[in-house]
């Protein structure tokens, strides 16, 4: 198997080197665990690692645990859980989820979990902004009437002359956030990547459960890149792993991330259709009317979408905690907000209540005040602006960009392509399969920006993901997911891939990962 180690991080010496087989020397640790703060039987622990695996003379890092311990003894088993990202935290999840994960797996298994490199508590420490005012005032070139942000769906002529007016303003900014994040991190960004995690995950097992235990391992999203590249740089310690929500690996690991742009805006589409078609005539759906069918409420929000790109106003940032003028929500702004919430669904039905106010609204005089109907965080997946001040602060996995620095860390050198061709790839998306969701690529996708970043992970995994590893994989997916669409859970338990050794279960449903399903505390 090759794993390829990076040089420096300067772009004239980037390149794959010779392959690297890493067998770690450090020896298991006993981990000492503490209750967490406030959280009843859930417990906190920190254990350090080698920054880098292969020379562990460049210094240790802290990673954070936490865990749900089993509630009956002897304990029958334990599971590790990653959330996705990249740059979600792994701690937190375990605090909120762990004991729905629990009462879903038995209460005599440990739910375990811990915060991967860069992110929250686990170094190395990667930063770039303080506060939402810098972060914002970086981003601000982007945003207002005549920037980037004022684009729609990119099917027309003058729109995609003006998309293309965007490209030296996007570069510049882009090239100018990969500088301050050499400045403020230099060769810690090497380090943060997703193969460094899975020998990480590898030594925790080895301290918590005894050396060579067999890995159990539950990968939401991102999370299922963590658990396939388990599977092929260590497939003899596979125990019970389970990849929930499938991030596309290969393509991930091997493909320009433009290049399979197209897989993800059709899962969007697909998502909004199942629920248009869920919502048709359902009394408990707030955006129906009752004659509506799938199709006049696609048209509907089309309307929506096209209204606010004819009256964006420009003003920023939109605050969905205080009312504000209707004009506010641009195409852009409104198209966020129901991929958003998509993905909390089922948790939340947001999106009757949402687009119902934004239509009433519109059709209201212009300058109507808006207010979002439901309290809400505004816009989880977004790590671009929108940052409303007070009780919505950015957390500091958004303010310090380390998804940016996983995602675009771990692919293949994609120096070659320009930020024209991205948004020329954009366009033919737009106009061939995704009418609607692609033109929300290039604001609001890190992949649209890795072009441009000159930092790659030490080391890396650029090959077919075809060994077979030793236990059989369980593959879960709902059928319209609007980020990791079910096609990429299909491909990978084809014959391809893990074929024989994989089982792939179908939720018929919508919204991103079964576990928001199965994973509920209530």
């Amino acid at each position: 198997m090759r794993i390829y180690r990076a040089s420096l991080i300067t772009p004239s010496v980037l390149g794959l080197c010779a392959a690297v087989s890493i067998t770690p020397r450090l020896a298991p640790v006993e981990v000492v665990w503490s209750p967490c703060r406030n959280t009843g039987r859930h417990e906190c622990a920190t254990i350090r690692v080698p920054l880098d695996w292969a020379d562990e003379s460049k210094g240790m890092i802290p990673l954070a645990l936490a865990r749900l311990p089993a509630a009956t003894s002897p304990r029958e088993g334990f599971m590790f859980i990653n959330p996705g990202g990249p740059g979600a935290s792994g701690t937190s999840m375990i605090l909120t989820e762990g004991q729905g994960l629990q009462s879903l797996l038995g209460r005599g298994w440990d739910i375990v979990s811990w915060d991967p490199r860069g992110i929250s508590a686990s170094g190395p420490n990667i930063t770039l902004f303080s506060n939402d005012d810098q972060y914002n005032a970086f981003w601000a070139p982007l945003f207002g009437t005549g920037r980037l942000i004022a684009h729609g769906n990119l099917t027309t002529s003058s729109d995609v002359d003006f998309l293309m007016s965007q490209v030296s303003t996007f570069d510049n900014t882009v090239r100018s956030l990969n500088q301050k994040m050499i400045e403020s991190n230099g060769d810690a960004l090497k380090y943060v990547g997703t193969c460094s995690v899975v020998r990480d995950l590898v030594y925790l097992t080895d301290s918590l459960y005894g050396q060579g235990t067999d890995i159990n391992f539950w990968g939401l999203s991102y999370g299922t890149v963590i658990a396939t590249y388990l599977t092929q740089m260590f497939p003899d310690r596979v125990g019970r792993v389970i990849l929930d929500g499938v991030f596309d690996p290969e393509k991930y690991a091997n493909q320009s991330p433009m290049k399979w742009m197209e897989v993800d805006v059709y899962g969007i589409d697909l998502t909004l259709k199942s629920w248009t078609e869920a919502c048709a005539g359902s009394t408990r759906c707030t955006f129906s009317a009752r004659n509506d069918t799938s199709e006049t409420l696609l048209k509907r929000i089309n309307t929506i979408l096209e209204t606010g790109y004819r009256n964006y106003d420009g003003t920023l940032p939109w605050d969905p905690t205080v009312d504000t003028n209707i004009n506010a929500l641009s195409y852009d702004i409104i198209l966020q907000t129901i991929r958003s919430d998509l993905y909390r669904a089922p948790k939340k039905d947001n999106l009757g209540p949402f687009l119902r106010a934004v239509e009433s609204a519109q059709s209201d005089t212009p300058g109507t005040s808006f207010k979002y109907p439901f309290p809400t965080t505004p816009f989880p997946l977004d790590w671009i602006p929108y940052s409303p001040s007070g009780q919505f602060a950015l957390s500091e996995n958004i303010l310090s960009h380390i998804s940016l620095a996983i995602l675009c860390g771990d692919i293949i050198d994609d120096s070659m392509t320009t930020t024209e061709d991205a948004f020329k790839e954009t366009v033919r998306v737009s106009q061939s399969i995704s009418r609607m969701f692609a033109s929300l690529t290039p604001i609001h996708s890190p992949r649209a920006m890795c072009h441009l970043w000159t930092s790659r992970a030490v080391e890396r995994l650029p090959q077919p993901m075809t060994i077979r590893p030793k236990n059989t994989i369980l593959i879960m997916n709902t059928m319209a997911d609007p980020i990791t669409p079910y096609d990429s859970a299909h491909r990978l338990a084809s014959s391809s891939f893990f074929g024989g050794n994989s089982r792939l279960v179908r939720l018929n449903s919508i919204g991103h990962s079964t576990c928001k399903y199965l994973c509920a505390t209530s």
